[in-house]
């Protein structure tokens, strides 16, 4: 008897998407139907791709849009619990084996999840998360799988030197190959259902940011493999989502990135951070005073 569990669960979390939700859901029913069309075995089932999303409340039409998707779960928040949230809300009725953390701001390769599909299955199980890989809109490469930021690194970053610690934290990456690395994009992520449950999901205390490098390295503290797969492609509108709440969004980074640190390296490191912030913060203000004179 063939399983009627899906494999892969894909979670999107909305919140004001009206603009980029309704083709990022079109990509993805692409891609279900390459995945469809291959001969998986009796192992998977006969749903072999769920998609869910998990609205924040939204005050546009990304409800509207999203209920035009019959084949798609539609979970409505009554206020916006933030993405780390979202996606544990996402997860509680998910049934994949795997599940695929999706930016609503994204658009799915059509080979994509038959890529990602077929490598899971036999990646063995020390590979907890699979970060695909994120093009921009004119199909240049946009950069995922850096190593994690040190403390002083990120601080340099904050103070405008975030072109060269880039290129440390990239440093010895291909971009045409699977590779380990330390952190993936949480715009496209997939991770095993095991592995989730077992480090308790996100943690709902990010709001916005850096609740992907915080999985990653819980993940990372299990023994477990995060790895880069370059040949499940998706395009990302980079920043689309944060721009249309650019105020939520600063606030969002600095007390994510503060509650990031503090968790892995200290009250210390995150009192730097914090300062490193409020230094760009006045740097910022000087030059727009300035450039209103």
């Amino acid at each position: 008897m063939k399983l009627v569990r899906p494999f892969l669960s894909v979670v999107i979390v909305t919140y004001n998407s009206q603009d980029f939700i309704g083709e990022c859901l079109k990509s993805i029913e692409r891609a279900i139907e390459k995945v469809k069309g291959r001969d998986w075995g009796s192992g998977i089932g006969d749903r072999l791709v769920e998609i869910i999303v998990v609205d924040n409340a939204s005050t546009d039409g990304t409800v509207e849009i999203v209920r035009q998707f019959k084949s798609v779960r539609l979970i409505c928040n009554t206020q916006n619990l933030g993405f780390a949230a979202g996606v544990n809300r996402g997860a509680e009725v998910a049934q994949g084996d795997w599940l695929l953390f999706l930016n609503p701001d994204c658009v799915v390769d059509e080979n994509a999840l038959s890529t990602l599909t077929e490598f899971v299955q036999n990646c063995g199980d020390e590979v907890a998360i699979v970060g695909l890989q994120l093009l921009n809109a004119d199909g240049t490469l946009q950069p995922s799988g850096r190593r994690f930021p040190k403390v002083w690194e990120f601080i340099l970053a904050l103070l405008g030197f975030s072109r060269w610690m880039e290129a440390r934290w990239f440093k010895g990456r291909d971009w045409t190959k699977v590779q380990e690395v330390d952190e993936v994009s949480g715009a496209a992520l997939a991770i095993s259902r095991k592995a989730f449950e077992q480090v308790g999901g996100m943690d709902e205390g990010f709001f916005l940011f850096f609740e992907e490098l915080d999985l990653c390295r819980r993940v990372k503290a299990k023994g477990l493999k995060v790895v880069y797969l370059p040949d499940a492609k998706v395009k990302h509108l980079w920043g689309a989502s944060v721009k249309r709440v650019p105020e939520i969004a600063r606030r969002a980074q600095q007390q994510s990135a503060i509650r990031y640190f503090r968790k892995h390296h200290g009250r210390i490191a995150a009192t730097l951070v914090a300062i490193a912030f409020a230094l760009r913060n006045l740097a910022h203000k000087i030059r727009y005073r300035l450039s209103v004179v």
